[in-house]
């Protein structure tokens, strides 16, 4: 087996009495699309938070492509190709999706300088931002602002400012929240789309069960803070400790 893209090693957090991260130990392989589940409370949250740097662990280590970032800020963390998306939209609203998308490509190139009226000019830029829309498939609306978008489309337009920058391990926080079915459908084909061709590793925290087993090679489950179980969308199915705290009769077996 190759060497882990990302690798946690005995991670702990806690908030006063409140544990959220007890000896957590696992690792993520490129190319496996992850799902992340657990109840209210169960850590998910936080775990995200410790992984991509903005929570500090009370102890522990996280490695990424065989670097020790457990104290790298969120920045460095990005452009060393860990990044996310969050619950809530979180996108320009005043700007148009190729302003939106333009930001993160720019920064990834440290021009945070230039000027958005001057990127039109700039080619390469011009050429990276469209590829990123019409991954998403947003591209015939690049000139169309973000207010106008539907929900659906807003949050394809966040995956579109992720992969802008170019991320190895690209964490989703319930990417289809708020959606109707149509737009729900959409934005799954387009992330198992993108997870087998894009060259990007995906980690999606997700409640809808359907979901959860029909997209992922690989399923974790959280409580209070530890792993109760990890393993195919099979196994967990199949595990009494998962089905007992979480899953109960939802899941046909």
């Amino acid at each position: 087996m190759s060497e882990p893209l990302l690798e946690v090693r005995r991670l702990n957090k806690a908030f006063g009495m409140v544990v959220t991260a007890k000896d957590m130990d696992f690792s993520l392989q490129s190319g496996v699309l992850t799902s992340i589940i657990g109840p209210n409370g169960a850590g998910k949250s936080t775990l995200i938070n410790l992984l991509t740097g903005s929570l500090e662990p009370d102890s522990g280590e996280i490695w990424f492509e065989g670097h020790d970032i457990t104290h790298e800020p969120i920045h460095r963390r990005v452009r060393q190709g860990l990044c996310r998306s969050f619950q809530v939209v979180n996108v320009f609203t005043n700007l148009t999706l190729f302003e939106n998308v333009a930001i993160p490509a720019l920064a990834v190139k440290r021009r945070t300088h230039s000027m958005l009226r001057q990127v039109m000019k700039d080619y390469e830029i011009r050429r990276e931002v469209e590829i990123v829309l019409d991954r998403v498939g947003l591209l015939t609306q690049a000139d169309v602002t973000a207010a106008a978008l539907s929900h659906g489309d807003q949050r394809l337009l966040e995956v579109a400012i992720a992969l802008a920058a170019k991320p190895r391990l690209l964490f989703l926080d319930e990417p289809t929240a708020g959606m109707n079915p149509v737009e729900r459908t959409r934005i799954l084909q387009n992330i198992q789309q993108l997870a087998r061709t894009g060259g990007v590793t995906f980690v999606i925290i997700e409640h809808d069960m359907d979901i959860v087993f029909s997209l992922s090679d690989r399923v974790i489950a959280l409580h209070r803070g530890e792993i109760i179980g990890d393993g195919s969308p099979e196994q967990i199915k199949m595990n009494p400790k998962v089905r007992e705290v979480y899953l109960g009769e939802e899941v046909a077996v």
